[in-house]
């Protein structure tokens, strides 16, 4: 049964330009559901195969690989790694998630099966209403990947993310973005060089509308000699008509 846990990572810089930082992804500090997950209890031995930093535990596209753990141990009561972003490479994710972590707004996400023979109840069992939950103390667990957890750039994006029912841990990380991306203070403009510019939209303007008006007094012109023509046509005809009446009488 595979599970996650999302942290709220303290994060250290170690490498600006090769994207490198450090992280503590899990703690055994209880998550939403009341689950604690015991450090000591971690397997990291598939993990150390193959130590992918994906985005969100998205599996399923190559650009959710955002980077990879060139470490990963347990510290005392934490689960610390050094991740390396595969920053300036194409991939505007790898590089918004390496922003973020650089600037302690990260968030990380644990992906492991945890040994259910190992695992037991903790506390009281919590609801929703409809369904009961029963808090976990899991004390064997293999770790499969650890995730940086998606957190959009784009404001809108941010806000609509706020409205829903979110991790705390990552409604934090969204409030303290969203308040960095708040204007600071009253924004001056400098006016002179944008009423030049309409100065001039507003001359060529004129000068368009001058162009159509001529245009369409031209149309209108053609349309009035084509029909004087028509009815001198129709005219002639009638002269050409009563003429051979009038030589038909004589």
């Amino acid at each position: 049964m595979f599970r996650t846990k999302i942290v709220r990572a303290e994060t250290k810089l170690l490498d600006d330009k090769g994207g490198r930082v450090s992280a503590v992804v899990s703690s055994e500090s209880a998550d939403r559901d009341g689950d604690v997950v015991r450090v000591d209890g971690w397997d990291l031995t598939a993990f150390q195969k193959y130590p992918v930093l994906l985005s969100s535990h998205e599996y399923r596209s190559l650009r959710s690989v955002i980077g990879e753990w060139e470490s990963m141990e347990v510290h005392g009561k934490q689960l610390i790694g050094t991740a390396k972003y595969f920053v300036g490479e194409g991939n505007e994710e790898a590089d918004w998630g390496f922003n973020l972590a650089k600037r302690g707004r990260a968030a990380f996400s644990v992906g492991f099966i945890p040994d259910m023979t190992k695992a037991s109840p903790l506390g009281n069992v919590e609801t929703d209403g409809l369904t009961a939950f029963q808090p976990m103390e899991f004390k064997g667990q293999e770790l499969l990947e650890v995730s940086h957890v998606t957190i959009p750039s784009n404001p809108d994006a941010l806000q609509r993310m706020k409205a829903l029912d979110l991790e705390p841990v990552l409604a934090d990380v969204v409030d303290e973005i969203l308040t960095d991306q708040e204007p600071q203070g009253e924004i001056s403009y400098d006016w002179t060089e944008f009423d030049g510019r309409f100065d001039r939209l507003e001359a060529a303007l004129k000068q368009v509308t001058g162009v159509i008006a001529e245009s369409q007094a031209a149309r209108a012109k053609a349309q009035q000699i084509l029909l004087d023509r028509e009815r001198a046509e129709d005219l002639k005809a009638v002269i050409r008509r009563a003429a051979a009446l009038a030589v038909k009488e004589m």
